[in-house]
């Protein structure tokens, strides 16, 4: 193997031990450079010291070592190692043997050691003084390796180069015994394909220098090797001063490999990568972290990862925000039902290769909440034998993905090495950072709904949290459930929709609804002309007017729709209202809501409200509110809007009289809603009628409307804490646009819908934005009176549009010209958008309540349209190209949104504590 050396030994001692390990790793040297030390004399023209014998029985042996090897020798009197260092460097030596040096410090001698495997980058053989004189039969090696496997790549490139024994021993520390099988796994990914055994030691740093060299003679090993990039700064030095004397003794011959990677500090960090999942309908997903003191976790700036899988290097691949999706084509040849090993270097600053695995699913899949590592539950999964395949899940990276991996192993040990993957990884919602914990039931589910829709058969989602979420085509279980199965089988996966076509299923999948023919559907943006609408279906109403709302204001647009309410009712129309306790407050904290109290006095009108609050109420109660907005007439029209019960949402631009000193509650909002009759208002009377029950009503009859049109649309409705209906439809929009993206709201992205915009831009799809101003202002940025803390709003808002701007995305700020009766001096006026709608290419559009922000997502009900009709996208376009047209575009580049960008960035970091 190697061809050219230096042997630098003692010249006082015998010098069989030297040659026998140098032929070991020499068989056929091209030259030998004898360096010896004799503290005597270095004098050769003197008399000959009895000493300098052992320089002439080494160079004997060396010439009869290898027939045609050239012999060169110097003698010194003492140790230098940089003089060695030059003499190595002037001979091309590859590999340097330093025997037993007893007339010298063992300090200094492992000091030269160190020095040349660390700073020369030399392959340094180690010869003991208790090192075999003659050759073993044998060929089993030991590798000493960090128990996170830090220098097992420089070891299996060394490895490579040579016969490989029938046999590997990997030394390591015991403090994490649970690392083995990633070890294993990093071991089978660099090509090592021989049996690799752990053996852990028990003494800690102070005399781990020994305890490999027991271990080595008790395992009966030929020699040892030492990886120094499995060593840091401080373990270097513990080993030159604690672990001298036990190289000077050494009964096994210890070869360093140099040094490949920087050296590092006392405290460095490293990195870890989750495991992954090959499905057929998406590129598998890793998540890549870097941890650090404290097992504090990081995101690693954005880099490249090499790949390797069974020693061979797959390829690089990009990773950024924590995330890498390497290509499916790297894994074709993974048959189903396997596991394979692989091995990751992050990027070129870290010092180790990281393990991990990535399974083609066979059977399937039962995901389980990463915390849930109980012993009670390694019964039930083992019962299950091979009928699904275990995966679990980690929500959150508060820990490393090592400790939870440590942690399965430990508490599972029956289970094998856990494959563990990462919710971040396969949902790109960086990193949950907007999300709350108390999602994190509805996270799993999530990642559950993501590998569904690419192909993965779900046997169940398993649960930590009390508020299970549910899902009409998944499975969801809590850890006593699972207990209960019956034993050796995993539940059966519930039927999945059979769409054939990917954007039709993956909707399906994603809203937990289908699609429905048979209707007429129109929107209106004019707040007025919707006003008038509402009030003649009301005054058409035949038997039953149904109006679920959020917020009930009590001003006079409100005041016109109670009249009509009041008169429908006279004429023994059947009126129901619904409204949320806590934001009409009514029957909340002892409050009542006026208007619905004077309502409520009217015959046939029957007030409920949603969720009551008293007391001291939790996050939940407060959060977990209901923002649908329904109005249904005779269960054969309805209006699906964003639209609550007041004048800003109902009134037009043109009915009110603006000037400078007009407060800025007087300014109306854009805002939008759909109108619809057909088979889906049935759909939506049962939703109503669902809230209605919990909320204390009696239940009614629910006739089926008939078809009114040829439209084909879904009704996907979400309840808070319960599903994520409306955000994993929103990303199925998003998704799957191939040309344009228009979505309009003034609610704060959240991460992962920029994380999906950012993405669709990258793509090549062209996405606008069209966003109002939560205080509303006009001319040159001049605010109306009043609301001053909304302008931290605004900044919250756009601080989550600068990603999507930065990516080529286009942004408006909605603007309104002037109009009769508004002061000339107004210029334009910038109010607020509150509508709710996106569209997606000219194949599906979607209108209702739900914005885009980390509520809407996950605490609060709502209710979106999901429309699938090309003229429908087309007039919808149409009537929204004026309002981007007489909009202002955002130009990035522009000096005073530049100005405010650290602004922006600093409320977007620091929201949730200014609002407490």
């Amino acid at each position: 193997m190697f061809r050219r050396l230096l042997i630098l030994f003692d010249a006082s001692t015998d010098p069989e031990q030297v040659l026998t390990a140098a032929r070991q790793l020499a068989p056929a040297p091209d030259s030998v450079h004898l360096y010896a030390l004799s503290p005597e004399r270095r004098d050769l023209e003197a008399p000959r010291p009895l000493s300098l014998t052992a320089l002439d029985r080494l160079w004997d042996g060396v010439r009869h070592w290898h027939v045609g090897t050239s012999v060169g020798h110097q003698l010194e009197d003492h140790l230098d190692t940089d003089a060695v260092a030059t003499t190595a460097r002037q001979h091309g030596s590859e590999l340097v043997v330093v025997g037993p040096l007893l007339a010298t410090s063992p300090r200094a001698r492992i000091a030269a050691i160190l020095a040349l495997a660390i700073r020369e980058r030399l392959h340094v053989l180690s010869v003991g003084a208790h090192s075999p004189r003659t050759p073993s039969p044998t060929a089993r090696l030991a590798i000493a390796v960090a128990p996170d496997g830090r220098g097992l790549g420089s070891s299996a490139d060394f490895l490579r180069k040579r016969a490989l024994p029938a046999e590997l021993i990997a030394l390591t520390t015991p403090e994490e015994p649970e690392k083995a099988s990633g070890l294993q796994a990093l071991a089978r990914a660099l090509g090592i394909s021989e049996t690799l055994r752990i053996e852990a030691l028990t003494q800690g740093v102070w005399g781990r220098a020994e305890a490999f060299e027991a271990a080595a003679q008790r395992c009966g090993v030929d020699l040892l090797i030492a990886p120094t990039d499995a060593v840091d700064d401080m373990h270097a030095l513990m080993l030159g001063l604690f672990g001298a004397r036990a190289m000077q003794d050494a009964h096994v011959p210890t070869l360093l490999l140099p040094r490949t990677l920087p050296t590092t500090p006392m405290f460095e960090e490293h990195y870890a990568v989750s495991d992954s999942l090959l499905l057929p309908g998406l590129e598998p997903r890793f998540a890549v972290e870097r941890v650090g003191l404290l097992s504090n976790v990081a995101v690693p700036p954005p880099g490249i990862l090499t790949v390797f899988e069974g020693g061979v290097p797959l390829g690089g691949a990009q990773h950024q925000g924590g995330t890498a999706a390497l290509p499916a084509s790297w894994f074709t040849h993974i048959r189903a039902g396997h596991t394979r090993p692989l091995a990751f270097a992050c990027d070129s600053a870290t010092r180790e290769l990281v393990p991990c695995h990535v399974l083609a699913p066979e059977r399937p899949l039962l995901l389980i909440d990463s915390h849930l590592a109980l012993p009670q539950l390694q019964d039930a999964l083992t019962a299950m034998g091979d009928t699904c395949h275990p995966v679990f899940v980690r929500l959150r990276d508060t820990e490393p993905l090592d400790t939870h991996r440590e942690r399965l192993c430990k508490l599972l040990p029956g289970l094998g090495p856990p494959l563990l993957i990462d919710a971040s990884a396969w949902l790109d919602d960086a990193r949950a950072d907007d999300v709350p914990r108390q999602v994190d039931a509805q996270r799993l589910l999530r990642v559950a709904v993501r590998l569904c829709i690419a192909g993965a058969s779900i046997s169940a989602v398993v649960t930590r949290d009390e508020h299970k979420p549910v899902h009409p085509f998944l499975r969801t279980l809590t850890p006593s459930e699972l207990l209960f199965l019956q034993e050796g089988h995993a539940p059966e996966p519930l039927s999945v929709p059979d769409e054939q076509e990917p954007f039709s299923r993956e909707l399906a999948l994603a809203g937990g609804s289908q699609c429905v023919g048979g209707n007429a559907i129109d929107f209106e943006f004019d707040n007025a002309r919707g006003r008038e609408s509402v009030i003649s279906a009301i005054q058409g109403a035949q038997s039953t007017v149904h109006w679920q709302c959020y917020i009930i204001e009590d001003d006079a647009v409100t005041a016109r729709f109670a009249e009509a309410l009041k008169q429908a009712a006279e004429r023994g129309i059947r009126v129901r209202l619904l409204a949320d306790a806590l934001y009409s407050g009514h029957d909340s904290f002892g409050a009542m809501n006026p208007v619905l109290v004077h309502l409520a006095e009217t015959p046939n009108v029957e007030v409920r409200a949603i969720a009551p609050l008293s007391g001291v109420p939790n996050l939940q109660e407060l959060k977990q509110r209901n923002h649908r907005k329904l109005i249904l007439i005779d269960t054969e029209l309805a209006f699906v809007t964003g639209r609550n019960m007041g004048a800003p949402y109902y009134t037009g631009f043109d009915e009110v009289t603006l000037t400078r000193t007009s407060n800025y509650r007087e300014v109306p909002w854009l805002d939008c809603g759909a109108r619809l009759s057909g088979p889906l208002v049935s759909e939506l009377e049962r939703a109503f009628l669902v809230e209605w029950s919990r909320a204390g009503g009696a239940a009614y009859p629910v006739p089926s409307a008939l078809p009114t049109g040829s439209m084909s649309a879904r009704l996907v409705l979400h309840e808070g804490l319960a599903d994520t209906h409306t955000l994993d439809t929103q990303l199925a929009l998003i998704r799957h646009a191939k040309s344009r993206l228009v979505l309009v709201n003034t609610f704060p992205l959240l991460l992962e819908l920029q994380n999906a915009l950012v993405a669709a831009l990258h793509r090549g799809v062209r996405v606008e934005v069209l966003f109002g101003s939560v205080r509303p202002h006009f001319g040159q940025q001049q605010h109306f009176p009043g609301g001053t803390l909304r302008e931290v709003a605004d900044r919250y808002v756009r601080s989550r549009l600068d990603a999507v701007i930065d990516a080529g995305g286009i942004a408006y700020e909605f603007a309104m010209p002037p109009a009769p009766g508004w002061e000339p001096e107004l210029e334009r006026v910038f109010p607020h958008v509150h509508a709710k709608l996106l569209v997606c290419d000219t194949k599906a559009v979607a209108v209702g309540s739900a914005n885009l922000d980390v509520t809407a997502a996950y605490w609060e009900s709502e209710a979106l349209l999901v429309v699938h009709d090309a003229p429908f996208a087309d007039r919808m376009l149409a009537a929204l190209e004026p309002l981007l047209a007489r909009s202002h575009r955002i130009d990035r580049e522009d000096s005073q949104w530049r100005a405010e960008a650290e602004q922006r960035a600093w409320v977007g970091r620091n929201w949730p504590s200014l609002v407490g």
